[in-house]
């Protein structure tokens, strides 16, 4: 029982204890008070009577007719004359109970009142004794009803003060409902803070709490620091501030192997002209200071689009690639204007910029790309100045957008979508989740989502593939026990009606909603917190599961994930290939993996392709493996 319902129970107690004794009280004394009158009447009226028959006449009949005279006009429950020697010489009586009054409050407050006694004379010699009893009947009568007024009015002022009471007692209590959800928000991975109220026992209790979540996020902020600190040094050229070419290049490949988004997209290499001849006009200092300048236009670039990466790949070579880039050329020439924009007037007189770019789809490897990044580059050197080539990959089979839209449509009404199945374990071999990603049957085979998302997102058809998604999957779990993981977009994400509808769904099938995980792009969803926070709230509520894919240190560093209460994170392939080649790897995911854990949240790594990553990674603290050598049941 909460503790709002126990003190407003003792006060209730309290209260109806108080009515009680009040009530007592009232009708005892009002009691005592009807038989002081009574009594003060017997008293005055035989008086009065025993006056009057001494001045009449002595015979039987003149007393009787005035006795009954007396009791007939007013209201005696008894008159009684007795002679001098004890006898009854007359008797009226009228023995009538009380009308609407219950035996029970007769025989509990019985009226004992005192009869009037007086005596008659009949000259000098006394005549005899007469003793007057008022009727009692009509002071029951007059006690039960103020009993039952006097009742009702305080039955009306407990429930009046039972609200104020309520209300009073809300507003005492706030703050210590606000520790009831600060801790409730711990158990849920979430740390937040609570303004400190004025009574001073719940002060302390709050000021305690906010210590103690702020020192954890403190301590988790630091970790997370020094952790990204650690992979810039592992991964990242020093110069520049991009990744280096060798963890440039394996995530260039894990992005090509996703099984999420079939990775197509383009890449450009920048190269800087005459790198030897600008060393020795700018100086070793203003070299570096350009190129840092020119890579933070590339890295600001890959901010911007999900499953994307930059990097030094040589001296005088700057590489980007972007998942759903279907135009690289026109890219790349806003690429090299924003470079320009960023330098300004500040730029070298001889400074000469050349943009290659080409197209990749899920069949290249990174030699591939890089090969006709290579012609394309040799074509621009034979330029004068700031040149921009493309080497164009195979053509597609729709080329315009009419035709996209045509065969996205079709495939969507006549196949629907498809999910695939790829297993996720934990450390102990057993399956936690299959991933299932997204497959459209296209041109006569099913296509990953890299193949068609580009043209869907240009289309404005995201959002209702992930509706299909999210239909194919419930109608899955609906007709099996397996429990599925499928990736939807930061469009859908954050977009309110969508979200509704999910919300909706989910608690309409609870069962079903608990073996369902939902899956967003790390850096997208970061990027909109007060959307992730509201997912994370139906998921509460309805009981799925929600995570993120592709999470790197950043992701710990630049944005607090202990406030939305998510239950995974998926780390990026290339800290699963780095922890595989160095120990400074090794270190940096089993940092991640305690920072995750201190608030609550499994960690999942991608890209486990070989028998050698699968034996390292629960050593390193990791809940779970995902990639190409995962297979189920690992033997």
């Amino acid at each position: 029982m909460s503790l709002r319902k126990q003190l407003w129970i003792a006060v209730a107690v309290l209260l109806m204890l108080a009515l009680m004794v009040s009530i007592v009280v009232s009708t005892l004394s009002a009691r005592d008070y009807l038989v002081q009158q009574l009594h003060i009447k017997n008293i005055d009226n035989a008086a009065s009577l025993a006056l009057s028959l001494s001045q009449l006449p002595k015979d039987d009949t003149t007393v009787e007719l005035q006795v009954a005279s007396q009791f007939d006009t007013g209201h005696y429950r008894r008159i009684r004359l007795v002679n001098p020697d004890g006898g009854v010489m007359i008797e009226r009586e009228n023995p009538a109970p009380p009308q609407g009054v219950p035996g029970w409050f007769v025989d509990l407050l019985p009226l004992e009142v005192r009869p009037g006694v007086s005596h008659i004379s009949d000259g000098w010699a006394p005549f005899g004794t007469l003793y007057v009893e008022s009727q009692t009947s009509y002071a029951y009568e007059t006690l039960w009803s103020g009993t039952l007024r006097l009742t009702a009015i305080f039955v009306l002022g407990l429930f009046l003060i039972g609200l104020l009471g309520s209300a009073l007692l809300g507003r005492l209590i706030r703050p210590l409902n606000g520790v009831v959800e600060q801790a409730r928000a711990l158990g849920e991975r979430r740390f937040v803070t609570t303004p400190e109220p004025r009574t001073l026992e719940f002060r302390a209790v709050v000021r305690a709490m906010n210590r103690l979540t702020e020192h954890v996020r403190m301590m988790l902020r630091e970790e997370s620091s020094r952790l990204e600190q650690l992979q810039a040094q592992l991964q990242h050229d020093h110069v520049t501030g991009l990744l280096a070419r060798e963890p440039f290049l394996a995530q260039l490949q894990a992005t090509l192997d996703s099984r999420h988004t079939g990775s197509s997209g383009g890449m450009i290499v920048l190269r800087i002209a005459r790198m030897q001849e600008l060393n020795q006009t700018l100086g070793h200092a203003g070299l570096d200071a350009l190129l840092h300048r020119i890579a933070e236009v590339l890295r600001r670039a890959t901010e911007e689009v999900d499953y994307s990466a930059a990097g030094r790949l040589n001296g005088s070579d700057l590489v980007l690639f972007a998942h759903g880039i279907s135009e690289p050329r026109a890219y790349a020439e806003s690429l090299l204007n924003a470079v320009r924009t960023e330098l300004g007037p500040d730029a070298p007189e001889d400074l000469v910029l050349y943009a290659a770019t080409t197209t990749y789809h899920p069949d290249d490897t990174p030699g591939q790309i890089l090969a006709r990044v290579d012609q394309a580059l040799a074509r621009a050197e034979l330029e004068p100045g700031d040149t921009v080539t493309e080497e164009p990959h195979a053509a597609a089979q729709h080329g315009t957008q009419a035709e996209w839209r045509r065969a996205i449509t079709a495939a969507l009404d006549e196949h629907g979508v498809q999910l695939a199945r790829f297993p996720v374990l934990d450390i102990d071999n057993e399956l936690m989740h299959h991933e299932a990603p997204m497959r459209l049957v296209l041109d006569g085979e099913p296509r990953p989502a890299g193949y068609f998302m580009p043209w869907a997102v240009r289309l404005n058809l995201i959002l209702q593939l992930d509706e299909a998604v999210l239909d194919a999957a419930l109608s899955a779990l609906q007709q099996s026990r397996e429990r599925l993981a499928i990736n939807l977009s930061v469009t859908s994400l954050t977009d309110t009606g969508f979200r509704q509808a999910l919300e909706q769904r989910l608690l309409e099938t609870p069962d079903t909603a608990g073996r369902l995980w939902l899956e967003f792009p790390a850096r997208g969803a970061l990027a909109h917190p007060a959307e992730l926070r509201d997912l994370c709230r139906i998921a509460r509520t309805s009981g799925c599961v929600v995570g993120l894919e592709h999470a790197g240190p950043e992701a710990f560093r630049a944005h607090d994930l202990s406030e939305f209460g998510l239950h995974y994170v998926k780390l990026q392939s290339s800290l699963a290939s780095a922890a595989e080649g160095s120990s400074e790897g090794q270190a940096l995911v089993r940092g991640l993996c305690t920072l995750a854990h201190s608030i609550g949240i499994l960690v999942i790594a991608e890209g486990c392709d070989t028998p050698e990553t699968l034996r390292l990674m629960p050593d390193l603290g990791l809940d779970g493996m995902t990639g190409r050598a995962v297979q189920h049941p690992v033997g």
